[in-house]
Formats: structure tokens, sequence, C-alpha cells
């Protein structure tokens, strides 16, 4: 079994990844009150990324007893193994989730992330656009939260790496 600095590594490393060569991620918040801080972890593959919702943030951000643990992660691997609509998973992850006080907003490919009609991926894609681009006032809301271009790809990646709050 890691150990607690290891696992806090390995998300570490997958903070900040460009989601050009790491094309699978989650973005997760605290849901405290006060901070509702938050980041993006990207992954080689959708296994690696399961692997680590399941596996490394349960390890590192949980302390009950290991039976309590085992359970959680039983449960996710259910979940994982049969859940194909995205948002259902989602939401079933998050209402476990709650007990450690996080919240997913996001999960699957940064493909996904470019286009997806979430709600959430379409304000991500605004805020992108209103800290990128100049003259806003003139551009409506529904072009902000549009998908992003091939064009803009890479400049939208490197937003997505380095968004932390």
């Amino acid at each position: 079994m890691n150990t607690e600095a290891n696992l806090l590594n390995s998300l570490e490393e997958a903070q900040g990844r460009n989601p050009l060569e790491f094309p699978f991620g989650f973005y997760i918040e605290d849901d405290h009150k006060q901070s509702n801080g938050g980041s993006f972890f990207w992954y080689e593959s959708n296994i690696d990324l399961q692997h680590a919702i399941r596996n490394d943030l349960i390890d590192a951000l949980t302390d009950g007893q290991a039976s309590d643990i085992l359970a959680v992660k039983n449960e996710m691997t259910e979940l994982f193994e049969n859940n194909d609509d995205s948002e259902d998973l989602l939401n079933h992850l998050n209402v476990i989730l709650a007990e450690l006080e996080l919240r997913l907003q996001f999960m699957g490919s940064f493909e996904e992330l470019c286009k997806s009609k979430d709600e959430w991926a379409k304000y991500f894609r605004e805020s992108y656009r209103e800290e990128c681009l100049d003259n806003i006032e003139d551009i409506s809301s529904k072009e902000l939260q549009s998908s992003i271009k091939k064009s803009e790809q890479d400049d939208f990646a490197e937003f997505v790496a380095e968004y932390l709050i």
C-alpha cells in the first residue's frame, strides 16, 4: 500500500499536466463553504483517471478505518463498471465524495471539456475566454461558452493546466 506522501505526490504530479499530452482528467473542488478551491488532474488514460479517483484520492484524503475505505473503493469500482451515463456517474460519485467535502465538477477527456454541452464545461470555457480575450463586452455569453476551436486548443490547454483556485 502506498504511503500518504506517495499518494499526494502522485496527485501533485497529475495536477498541472498538459491535457494535450494527458488527455483524461477531472476537476475536483473542496465543498467547504469558506473555500471552494479546486484543480484539474490529468492522466494518460481513462483507466488511470478512474484509478486515481478510486484509490489515490480516497487513500490520500481519508483517515477512516481500513474496512470503511475498502467499502468506499468497492462502491466506486461498481459505479465505474456499471454506469455508462457520465452525468449519472458524476452524481453518484459526488454522493460518496460529499463525505470528504469534495465535489467532482468534471470528469472525462480534454476533447469533452472543449466541446461538452454540460453547464459546468460551458461556464469554464466562458471563464477562459473572459480571461484571455479583449473586448468581451461585445461577445454574447452563448459565444463565450461555445466549443473550443482547434486554433484555441493550445492556449486553452495551457489555461487548463495552470487553472487552480
